[in-house]
């Protein structure tokens, strides 16, 4: 019998290599002390109380494991709401931060603004080169913060720069763009870009690995992201200025050419507040105020320029807005779920 207690508390001690580790540090020995003079005192009933004994601590087990991994989680999760709360004030981001994280948006508001110049005013042929250039260097330009941004285990500024390499990347793999030509040579004519349009994000994925090193900085990418969700609004912020131009597109450019230059100030200054934030509620608002402005005028834009060439009705405008809406709540609930989960951190710690 003496065999079987120390065959039964040997499986025990395994069993509760189960266990989180902060758990087992602390209560593996008790525990196992404990089963083992269970076990003694119970082999003296005989066998069939001994069985319902491991029969017992057996089904039980599965059920005490997954109760102290949530109870490990619910405590990392408090202490990393605590640390947020007391860095609540964080050290806003560098001028030279601010200057690269705030240059995809530069970038792409002059791009909108050249599109929209009118034909009418006879644009001369070096400003349509630059156009040119701004919409290749637009392709680039993402993929190299990206690649930088890898580098660099994705510092807040880089997000912006992720999100516009994969949706500029998806979107002009889809499109042709007969008229566009650099220094005289036409851009593929009227053939899609296809998997061309993915090249640049390929090859700085490939240098940022062959710099680094390893994909720990690319694990950073998300694990950023969960340590502070107003991120994950801020990457998808990259997403307006692609959105701003298919809503535009087909319009009169004068017209278009209205908001353009206000959506160009918006998106660059919502880039600057958002870094330069030092607290959660301010990068919050930037995030809110020029992401519900550009949302919000660009349906109403939309919607009166078809209304008044009929191509719209009022059920139309409606449901504009409500897209809109849906955008706008895609965006920035991240963010704004964030600001309440920092909320609930220092209602805890208080």
């Amino acid at each position: 019998m003496n065999l079987v207690i120390a065959a039964l508390t040997y499986l025990y001690s395994r069993l509760l290599l189960l266990y989180p580790v902060k758990f087992r540090d602390e209560f593996a020995g008790e525990m196992q002390i404990v089963f083992r003079d269970s076990v003694s005192e119970t082999s003296r009933d005989g066998i069939l109380p001994l069985a319902i004994l491991c029969l017992r601590e057996l089904g039980g087990l599965p059920f005490n494991v997954l109760r102290e991994f949530w109870h490990e989680f619910e405590r990392k999760e408090t202490m990393m709401l605590h640390e947020n709360s007391l860095n609540t004030l964080e050290k806003p981001a560098s001028t030279g931060q601010v200057v690269i994280g705030s240059l995809p948006f530069l970038m792409f508001g002059l791009l909108l603004i050249f599109f929209a110049l009118p034909h009418e005013w006879n644009i001369p042929a070096w400003v349509q080169i630059v156009g040119g250039f701004l919409f290749v260097l637009l392709l680039i330009l993402p993929a190299i913060g990206f690649g930088v941004g890898w580098a660099q285990s994705f510092p807040r500024w880089s997000y912006p720069y992720a999100g516009m390499a994969f949706i500029m990347a998806l979107y002009v793999a889809n499109v042709t763009t007969p008229g566009l030509n650099i220094l005289g040579y036409p851009i593929f004519g009227r053939d899609p870009w296809g998997w061309r349009a993915w090249i640049p994000l390929g090859v700085a994925s490939v240098v940022a690995l062959v710099v680094s090193r390893s994909f720990k900085p690319f694990v950073k990418l998300f694990s950023n992201l969960w340590k502070d969700w107003s991120i994950l609004s801020y990457l998808m912020a990259g997403f307006l200025p692609l959105g701003v131009a298919i809503a535009f597109d087909e319009m009169d450019r004068l017209y278009s050419l209205y908001f353009m230059m206000p959506f160009a100030v918006l998106l660059v200054g919502m880039a600057v507040f958002y870094l330069l934030g030092q607290y959660t509620w301010q990068r919050v608002l930037a995030l809110t105020v020029g992401i519900l402005a550009i949302l919000v005028a660009t349906a109403l834009g939309t919607n009166s320029y078809w209304s008044e060439h009929g191509d719209t009705s009022l059920e139309g405008v409606w449901r504009t807005l409500g897209m809109a809406r849906t955008i706008a709540l895609i965006m920035l609930v991240p963010a704004w779920l964030e600001l309440l989960r920092r909320s609930m951190g220092r209602l805890r710690t208080t």
